[in-house]
């Protein structure tokens, strides 16, 4: 196999003497679990003709053996399936599609086109949207997976109602504010930062609640291709290439994503079949066999035996929530997202009443002032969301003010279109503990970039957007030997400073995040759009910048995606991220206003978010993901 010697040869080396546990097997599998789409790969293997055996003449030597005939690589399986889109004109990039009964979009093509076909399989958006999640954390294991977090937010078309289920990680019961080791900038992050994983709660709660398939069918085909392999993209090795590092310090993790040391060159046929035998064991035993099982004491195991303070116990009192959505309403249409622990869900709504004060039409959308007042509009939110959000079972939280029309009124009089903001301070709030929050705090003994999204919309009008997230990329980088996914480094998110105002690290508090998965409902109060991002504070922000770029603009999603976005610096209200595919005009019309202006001589950005959506207009589905990201969609 040709290798990328992009590594040095040393660090190969000393993983070999080291030793790793089991690698991703490279070789095609030779058997894959049973469902529409495996049982089309061997009917083809099994009908394939066998070599003849020549008959011998006047010769004691053997006979050939028969030609092995291999199964195809399954995602070559997958893009077979793939059906071609409508016509979908402002699709500029080639990440989108059209349908005329359901659509979804995420960070891959071959994730998206999973969650079509259960939906081919009559499956709904949930159980589309749950085999999605799966699949990406296979596919781009570096943004989110089993080992991670998210929230969703869903529409249920038969009840005429929005819901969110939240599964974001909670610290172990261990944790000490001004104790614990919760950093992520050592090499390897502190194992003492790994809080317990959401993910296969929230996604089994959200599959029995509100889906139609079992978790065996709709992790088959997630399964199959984790068995039957998937090639390698310039993205999966650029993620590797950022944590080699981290990554290098755990053998395992190292054999799971590269050739022993080595990237793989693009277009390689990976594997993971520990991780295929996982979900296997989550698709059997349910919650039950992931949190309170041998499975759970093997990791936990590994986990302290590397430093880590997670129990058995602490995996076992895990739980999912649903929750209300919050929501406020933009020029006559009605925004849901996620509350706390979401810190941008509410940043983005205050935004949106700060913005609505502004006729940005008037001014247009490629021009320096629409540009200045959505930046300031979203700082403005930002500072409360960075404030006054945290975890609603610990804190009493000012959501209600700080997602006001009231509030928003004020906040807009602090913009002057065409004069640069002097100050962007937070508002006045008041954050106080829940009795929950007091007792976790007395009992105190003494987004980075790793984050993905993904849309989808069913035929019967039910419709998911979810944020699912690592924290930072690869996370804690830990793998426990065996089970093919790493756990995430999300509690340094928390502060540990215990007299900060809120998000403390308190045993069993959730972690804070800027995600903020949201829906766009029409005057009837049915969905018309769901979006959102990755990325740090980019979550919120493309977030925003997608909606109003539909709403006040007037574009589709596919537009609305691929439009030049920026973003506040660190949250600087002097340094923006401008992509260079504003005009010249915007850009010095910045400048001019006193912003310094970043990566403007760059056509994209890649601090300003990597968006999916998915839009139904005139009776099609339309989803698109982000070129700034290779995202991709698919629809029938």
């Amino acid at each position: 196999m040709k290798r990328m010697r992009t590594i040095v040869l040393a660090s190969a080396l000393a993983l070999l003497a080291v030793g790793c546990g089991k690698r991703v097997d490279t070789r095609v599998a030779e058997s894959v679990p049973a469902s529409p789409v495996t049982e089309t790969v061997v009917a083809q293997a099994q009908d394939a003709p066998e070599a003849e055996t020549p008959v011998p003449v006047q010769s004691t030597a053997e006979a050939p053996a028969p030609e092995q005939v291999e199964p195809p690589v399954q995602e070559d399986v997958l893009r077979k399936r793939m059906q071609p889109s409508l016509p979908f004109v402002t699709d500029a990039y080639g990440c989108g599609a059209a349908g005329m009964h359901g659509a979804a979009a995420s960070a891959s093509p071959l994730a998206s086109q999973i969650a079509v076909q259960i939906l081919e399989e009559g499956g709904n958006a949930v159980d589309a949207a749950v085999a999605m999640i799966y699949a990406v954390g296979l596919l781009e294991p570096a943004a989110s997976g089993i080992g991670g977090c998210g929230q969703m937010v869903v529409y249920l078309a038969d009840q005429d109602k929005y819901e969110t289920i939240e599964y974001m990680e909670k610290a172990p019961a261990a944790v000490v504010a001004g104790q614990t080791d919760t950093s992520t900038s050592s090499n390897p992050p502190s194992t003492q930062a790994i809080a317990i994983p959401g993910t296969v709660h929230g996604t089994l709660s959200a599959l029995e609640k509100w889906g139609t398939m079992t978790p065996e069918e709709v992790l088959a085909p997630v399964i199959a291709l984790a068995r039957g392999g998937f090639r390698v993209t310039d993205r999966w090795n650029a993620n590797i290439e950022g944590r080699y590092e981290n990554l290098s310090a755990y053998p395992y993790s190292m054999g799971l994503y590269t050739d022993d040391g080595f990237l793989y060159s693009e277009g390689d046929v990976v594997t993971n079949n520990d991780l295929a035998d996982t979900l296997e064991l989550i698709a059997r035993e349910g919650i039950k066999g992931f949190y309170d099982s041998e499975f759970t004491d093997k990791m936990v195991d590994y986990i302290r035996s590397q430093g880590g303070i997670v129990t058995h116990a602490d995996f076992a009192n895990y739980t999912s929530v649903v929750r209300k959505p919050i929501s406020t309403t933009y020029r006559g249409h009605r925004i849901y997202t996620v509350g706390g622990p979401s810190t941008g869900g509410a940043a983005l709504l205050e935004a949106l009443n700060i913005t609505e004060h502004f006729d940005l039409a008037s001014y247009g959308f490629d021009n320096p002032i629409t540009t200045q007042i959505k930046a300031e509009a979203f700082i403005l939110g930002q500072k409360d969301g960075r404030a006054y959000m945290g975890d609603p079972d610990y804190y009493h939280l000012p959501v209600d003010e700080i997602i006001s029309k009231e509030y928003g009124d004020k906040r807009a009089g602090l913009i002057s279109p065409g004069k640069k903001m002097r100050l962007a301070p937070a508002g006045r709030h008041r954050v106080t503990l829940t009795s929950t929050g007091e007792e976790a705090f007395a009992s105190m003994a003494v987004d980075q970039g790793g984050t993905t999204h993904m849309v989808v919309m069913d035929a019967k009008g039910n419709v998911v957007s979810t944020t699912n997230t690592n924290g930072i990329n690869f996370g804690s980088s830990l793998a426990v030997p065996g089970t093919g996914f790493v756990f995430n480094a999300h509690l340094a998110n928390l502060t540990n400073n215990p007299n900060n105002t809120v998000n403390v690290l308190m045993p069993g508090i959730r972690v804070c995040s800027t995600i903020c998965p949201t829906i766009v409902a029409g005057a009837d109060g049915r969905p018309e759009i769901a979006v959102g991002s990755p990325g740090n504070w980019c979550t919120a922000s493309a977030t925003y910048e997608t909606i109003v770029n539909c709403i006040d603009f007037g574009m589709d999603v596919a537009s609305a995606v691929n439009a030049p976005r920026s973003w506040n610096a660190g949250g600087s209200k002097d340094q923006i991220y401008l992509e260079g595919s504003y005009s010249p005009e915007t850009i010095k019309g910045m400048q001019d206003l006193g912003f310094n202006t970043l990566d403007s001589d760059l056509p994209w950005s890649s601090h300003v978010g990597s968006v999916s959506a998915a839009e139904i207009r005139g009776g099609v589905y339309y989803a698109v993901g982000d070129n700034r990201r290779h995202y991709g969609a698919s629809a029938y």
